[in-house]
């Protein structure tokens, strides 16, 4: 049965009447990926526009640190925001980086940084987890502790 129900994926596919992927055509996703021989570990579709956060703890100064990021027009990655309750080393503060709100109990950072892509190393004490669409999805629990990936947005075509 196996068989015969690939063989019919086959020929569809062959035939253009199917699209390969979970996206259509100039749909986005935004992928993790292992640097390491760019092993995909996690994607889900996203639209311009679309927001996503990644919280974590300050690896040395422990402090809670939640950044807010956008889907850009060009399908880059937006830091629009930096947030935390006490400041940590290499944590957002100067005041070219953007506009810092110190009004109420978290420190806010806006600011509209684009990357095409950002590396990031999985931290153990971090305990990263990244929130999109309401799905939390902790990094430890997809790549290993002091592990390097890269965070992306990649543009999904359709194979006819």
């Amino acid at each position: 049965m196996c068989r015969i129900f690939c063989l019919l994926l086959a020929i569809l596919f062959l035939a253009g009447g199917v699209s390969v992927g979970p996206c259509a055509a100039g749909h986005l996703t935004l992928q993790i990926v292992r640097t390491v021989g760019e092993e995909l570990l996690w994607e889900s579709p996203v639209e311009r526009g679309d927001h996503f956060t990644i919280e974590y703890r300050h690896s040395s100064d422990l402090t809670p640190v939640r950044d807010l990021f956008r889907i850009g027009n060009e399908g880059e990655i937006v830091l629009i925001e930096e947030s935390y309750l006490w400041y940590g080393a290499g944590l957002e503060s100067h005041p070219e980086m953007g506009k810092t709100d110190f009004s109420g109990e978290w420190t806010r950072v806006r600011m509209q940084r684009a990357f095409p892509r950002f590396l990031l190393r999985v931290g153990e004490v971090a305990n990263h987890v990244l929130t999109l669409h309401g799905r939390e999805i902790p990094l430890l629990s997809i790549a290993r502790g002091r592990e390097s990936i890269w965070i992306r947005v990649k543009r999904n075509v359709k194979i006819q």
